[in-house]
């Protein structure tokens, strides 16, 4: 046999092991950001701990969080960073920031708000900032924002990946069923939660990565939100009633009030108002619209 041409031919073979750790190296750079996903369990906290310990490290960058409940916050370590929402990142710079519960805090699921999630997902390069975007249900995720991500952390996917992957993002699909695949041969819970499977497409790599745990780790920082109550806030009858109009009887309120007729400004137009207030630019029209006439009330 010729061995030589025996090892041309297996040299890509899915069954060569992982390599070392220090891949990660190679996928985790600064000024980028990084969609991590994965079924309910499987460890999508743990490896954007251990990703902001390493590499805020690494890099001389803060850590941060997004919307921890403050019960919570004692079991991260004292340099922690803790952000109330998504607006304050843009403020936080030079800085690696994992923003749990991504299906809400951001939801990439159409191109209603476009310009003002392309302009988020750019911050990090201009902020010399590391992004960690954790969502449940990639569904959510339009294939038109996936060219923003550096890399695509994926713990073992759910079960039905129909619920999981829209029908128009067929990346997100095949990349999960990838995944899934890698994560059907382990022996055990344990590897599962040991390892990420990752697509660098940046670095033309994807492969199967294992994972520390962070050093502070605890079990209460999987279950995050157990045992914190949510309340709902407090809205005075005027707000409730600035909830209930219309866009026309919203237009005619603040025309009564002697405002400027907002409707005559566009998306990006009624963004830069808000920043300029302090607001969230997300949203549509109408969001932005009532956001900027509760300010003034």
């Amino acid at each position: 046999m010729d061995i030589n041409k025996y090892l041309g031919e297996n040299t890509e073979k899915e069954n060569t092991p992982p390599p070392p750790p220090s891949k990660w190296d190679e996928v985790v750079v600064p000024k980028a950001s990084y969609l991590l996903t994965g079924d309910v369990g499987t460890g999508k906290s743990a490896v954007a701990y251990f990703i902001l310990e390493r590499y805020s490290e690494k890099y001389g960058l803060r850590p941060a969080v997004v919307g921890l409940p403050r019960s919570k916050r004692d079991l991260l370590p004292d340099n922690f960073k803790f952000l109330e929402d998504i607006m304050e990142i843009a403020s936080t710079e030079n800085s690696i920031v994992f923003i749990d519960e991504a299906d809400i805090q951001l939801p990439l699921d159409s191109n209603k708000d476009k310009e003002a999630v392309i302009n988020f997902l750019s911050l990090p390069r201009q902020r010399k900032q590391i992004f960690i975007l954790a969502y449940h249900f990639p569904r959510l995720v339009k294939g038109t924002y996936l060219p923003f991500f550096n890399a695509f952390l994926f713990k073992r996917p759910p079960y039905l990946l129909e619920f999981a992957a829209k029908k128009d993002s067929g990346e997100m699909k095949g990349m999960m069923i990838k995944a899934g695949e890698r994560f059907d041969e382990m022996p055990s819970e344990d590897e599962v939660l040991k390892n990420t499977y990752v697509v660098a497409p940046r670095i033309r790599w994807q492969g199967l990565l294992q994972n520390d745990l962070p050093s502070f780790w605890s079990q209460d920082l999987s279950e995050i939100w157990a045992g914190t109550s949510v309340e709902a806030p407090q809205q005075g009858e005027a707000q409730v009633e600035q909830l209930k109009l219309s866009p026309e009887g919203l237009r005619k309120k603040m025309k009564d009030q002697g405002l400027e007729d907002p409707y005559w400004l566009n998306v990006s137009e009624l963004q830069q108002k808000c920043r300029e207030a302090g607001l969230s630019t997300m949203g549509n029209k109408d969001d932005l619209v009532l956001r900027l006439f509760s300010s003034l009330n």
